[in-house]
């Protein structure tokens, strides 16, 4: 996924729902459990969640990347 389709993911919800807009945003990997039945701990995304390393960046200059970064 990039940024233009997950923009693009989200207005489509937004169309269809605008209350959406003020919901929070939980992280999950693939299922809220583990292996064993215990639940994962909820991650949360926040205005500082968000990190951008551009393109030709040291480290990225093959390809950049938008991170979302889940906390408890």
């Amino acid at each position: 996924m990039n940024v233009r389709h997950l923009l693009d993911e989200l207005h489509h919800m937004v169309a269809n729902d605008p209350t959406i807009l003020d919901l929070p945003i939980r992280v999950i990997e693939g299922t809220d459990y583990n292996e064993d039945g215990d639940a994962k701990p909820n991650y949360w995304l926040d205005s500082q969640s968000i990190e951008v390393n551009n393109t030709g960046q040291s480290g990225y200059e093959i390809s950049g990347e938008v991170r979302l970064i889940g906390s408890e």
